[in-house]
């Protein structure tokens, strides 16, 4: 409730010409209606907001090139994502390479080519289908251009 500008008491908004304690008119303080302009008109040229949205080209490529390492997802503002999805992977690469090595007669580099070469195609299968999503957000809420 307002405060009349002489006694600092409340008042409600029907006694707005007088207050109805110590007399004074116009009791409220600076306000001269009980409405309030809200439309004002914002110049969008000229606002000071570091705005870059994210692409979803650059989404794609960072999948494709360093997709097994979670970097799309720190790109995207989604750092958890990132660090769960990398260490997901380098555990699952881990084992593969560890199965690969000593459960079959392959050799030893090409046992470990075969994993990263493989996991190389399903990062960018997977940054694919992120690309082809129509309406992909980023951590802060905001649409990939």
């Amino acid at each position: 409730m307002p405060v009349c500008k002489r006694c600092h008491t409340r008042i409600d908004k029907f006694n707005k010409d007088r207050c109805p304690i110590c007399g004074v008119e116009n009791p409220f303080e600076g306000v001269t209606s009980d409405t309030v302009e809200i439309t004002t008109r914002i110049d969008a040229e000229n606002l000071n907001v570091d705005y870059h949205p994210r692409k979803k080209s650059t989404f794609f490529a960072l999948f494709v090139f360093l997709g097994m390492f979670g970097v799309p997802f720190f790109y995207i503002y989604k750092k958890g994502v990132g660090i769960v999805y990398a260490l997901c992977n380098m555990a699952l690469l881990a084992v593969t390479i560890v199965c690969l090595i000593f459960l079959t007669p392959i050799d030893n580099g090409l046992a470990i080519a075969m994993p990263i070469l493989l996991f190389f195609f399903i990062n960018a299968l997977i940054g694919f289908c992120f690309f082809s999503k129509s309406n992909l957000k980023d951590g802060r809420g905001v649409f990939l251009s």
